[in-house]
């Protein structure tokens, strides 16, 4: 078994808040890993423009500061932040930290929220960055960021590369019928793949919070409430053994007519 805790997470336009509470939460959880929120180093309103959010997105010193933190407590880290990309612009990126604190791999979203009237392009630029999986205690993970969970090819690509769990950070919108799709992405995700999906989500602010997590046959595992906090999923070997045999899809694709 590994034992993940996945944060639920307001952030506030102060980084340096936002590190002190994030501190906090790595030192009550008692896992192997901690998963955090996209935008987890601060929130940044509508009112901020493009070069404003530049300037705030200097993540070095942040993401150092949560290295020293896994390391202190030996901990895996998943956190999603603001990063600067090529002046003027900010990527979404994703960090995967590993129990010494050495940065295991990052990863920026390539595919930006730009729908329901919102665009995350008016601020931010994708990147081009491959779908990709990590190792960690005998298990294969994949990362994506918010709004790629309703792109199933890179879900997919990273089930083909091995992965047994999608890690998701997010701040998904509010809006009509939003919370009725995150959570069906969420099981959809898990089931066509057959693995674990789970996910740390914003909450307050514009975001709809529930951080979630899916087991490979898209059972609810845990589900957070509207406040801020943790929650707990355990991934078993076991059990992805168990779904894959029973549904074996990834076996039956047939490729060559598609």
């Amino acid at each position: 078994m590994l034992k993940i805790a996945l944060v639920q997470f307001t952030s506030t336009p102060d980084p340096e808040d936002n590190l002190k509470m994030l501190k906090q939460l790595i030192h009550q959880a008692h896992a192997d890993m901690i998963v955090f929120p996209e935008y987890t180093n601060f929130f940044a309103g509508q009112d901020i423009s493009r070069n404003e959010l530049y300037e705030m997105s200097e993540s070095t010193a942040f993401i150092n500061e949560v290295r020293s933190a896994a390391a202190e407590h030996s901990i895996g880290v998943v956190i999603g932040v603001y990063e600067r990309a090529d002046k003027p612009t900010v990527h979404s990126t994703a960090y995967f930290i590993k129990p010494d604190g050495k940065i295991g791999i990052k990863y920026s979203k390539t595919h930006l929220f730009d729908a329901f009237g919102s665009s995350e392009l008016e601020r931010l630029v994708p990147s081009n960055d491959k779908p990709t999986v990590f190792e960690f205690m005998g298990f294969r993970f994949g990362i994506m960021i918010c709004y790629e969970i309703r792109f199933p090819e890179i879900a997919r690509r990273m089930a083909l590369m091995g992965a047994d769990a999608l890690v998701v950070p997010s701040a998904w919108y509010r809006g009509f019928n939003k919370e009725d799709q995150w959570e069906t992405l969420v099981k959809a995700r898990a089931m066509e793949n057959t693995v674990y999906v789970l996910t740390s989500n914003q909450i307050g602010n514009s975001f709809t919070g529930i951080t979630m997590a899916a087991d490979p046959v898209g059972i609810v595992v845990a589900r957070a409430t509207e406040e801020e906090g943790l929650i707990y999923a355990e991934l078993s070997r076991e059990r992805i053994a168990k779904v894959r045999s029973a549904l074996p899809l990834l076996r039956q694709r047939r490729p060559e007519l598609y």
